[in-house]
């Protein structure tokens, strides 16, 4: 295969859509405030900008402590406590977690389903609207692209092929189960509660472990392993990315020709870093800016 196209977030932005998790923070605000409000509160959000253009990574920095010292329900009654004892016994089961939840994971584990069907909804409506779409020079024949993000702008902006994309998280358009996390495992080795344990694993069923999606897709080595040319468009290399580029780099040849494009200064320290980290990337990548060519839209 000749060229190998890797497609995050920041080319759909470069593209025209409102993408960004601060764009989420604003589509949530407004669409559903209650919602909005009780993650701000669960999450204690005070840099709000700062926090949600790196959602994914702060999800993994819950404080568990102080989420479970402002949760966790008052001393129950006695009543309260048999009807508990009962709920245990199978004899009730009315507003009571999930058997072998807590309140406190609970709550946590239903706040997150309800972001992850939000975050299908605002995609879907994101992508319907290109403000002023700008197109790149993709090499279509004979690639192969790995795509990131949600969004069908590959299919939209340039009519390529299904069968040479894999939407590695999912398709919010095909209401596939979208992924999304972080790469803090989290425990607490100083608290030995229910809650704080059963709290720290519905953090966890958002790990994003790479290898899980990575092998779900059994052909993607042999797709990927003679690849002469890989493109990366749209990353920033944060640490939800890393495990994902370190499997990229290890099953693709050494005469690989890798190919990155930047936005930020952030954007070039992380990719120097990935860079200088594996031996012999150095002399066959090259640091680029995307650029708008003049094209004519196919919609």
């Amino acid at each position: 295969m000749k060229h190998l196209y890797i497609i995050g977030n920041g080319f759909d932005i470069f593209s025209g859509l409102s993408t960004r998790y601060s764009d989420f923070c604003n589509w949530l605000r407004d669409k559903h405030p209650f919602v909005y409000e009780n993650f701000c509160s669960v999450f204690n959000i005070e840099d709000e900008f700062e926090w949600w253009n790196d959602f994914e990574i702060n999800l993994g920095y819950l404080n568990v402590k102080e989420y479970l010292k402002r949760y966790s329900p008052q001393e129950k009654s006695i009543d309260e406590i048999l009807a508990t004892i009962k709920y245990e016994d199978g004899e009730v089961g009315d507003g009571l977690p999930s058997s072998g939840s807590t309140l406190c994971a609970s709550r946590l584990h239903d706040l997150l389903e309800i972001i992850e069907c939000c975050i299908e909804k605002w995609i879907n409506s994101t992508q319907r609207i290109f403000i002023d779409p700008k197109y790149i020079d993709f090499q279509i024949d004979n690639s192969y692209f790995i795509n990131f993000n949600y969004t069908d702008t590959l299919q939209v902006l340039y009519n390529i092929p299904e069968e040479q994309i894999l939407h590695i998280h999912g398709k919010a358009s095909k209401q596939e189960k979208l992924i999304f996390g972080h790469a803090n495992h989290l425990y607490l080795d100083d608290i030995y509660t229910a809650d704080a344990d059963k709290t720290c694993e519905e953090l966890n069923v958002y790990y994003k472990n790479p290898y899980i999606y990575i092998y779900k897709y059994d052909k993607l080595p042999l797709i990927i392993k003679e690849v002469e040319n890989i493109h990366v468009y749209g990353f920033s290399l944060s640490e939800v990315d890393e495990d994902y580029f370190d499997w990229i780099e290890k099953n693709t040849p050494r005469y690989s020709k890798w190919e990155f494009s930047w936005y930020s200064d952030k954007d070039l320290q992380r990719i120097n870093k990935f860079i200088l980290n594996h031996k012999g990337l150095k002399d066959r990548s090259k640091l680029i800016q995307l650029e708008d060519i003049e094209v004519q839209p196919i919609f």
